[in-house]
């Protein structure tokens, strides 16, 4: 039976292999809409807007999650947080609600979450 993770943008593309990482095995990744956004910045600034390797690398990444939940139901916890100095990190910290909220781990390639509620996974 797979096991279920929550996965910020980091975790996504850690899972899919288009950042270095080891990503859990045997593992069902969940993850928010939003993720999407962060996912291709990072993976157009990479391959200089390419368009064609682009999308071909989104699509490897977005078909990593097996399902996606919308944000606006925990943008309000988010936002309170996170605080409002994070900006760059709304995408872990949104993450870090989902995960909370289902009672899952998090698996993030963020150095900056911490949570006393679920457990913490990074790839390194």
């Amino acid at each position: 039976m797979l096991r279920s993770v929550v996965c910020d943008a980091g975790g996504i593309l850690v899972a899919s292999g288009a950042i270095e990482g080891a990503a859990p095995s045997d593992t069902e990744f969940l993850a928010l809409d939003w993720s999407t956004i962060t996912v291709g910045r990072f993976l157009a600034a990479r391959y200089e807007g390419r368009s064609e390797t682009v999308q071909v690398e989104i699509g490897l990444a977005l078909a990593t999650v097996s399902e996606w939940f919308p944000v606006r139901p925990i943008v309000a916890d988010t936002l309170a947080r996170a605080g409002l100095d994070t900006v760059d990190n709304l995408d872990t910290w949104s993450a870090l609600v989902l995960a909370e909220r289902l009672r899952l781990p998090l698996f993030t390639a963020s150095d900056e979450v911490a949570s006393t509620r679920v457990e913490i996974q990074r790839p390194w």
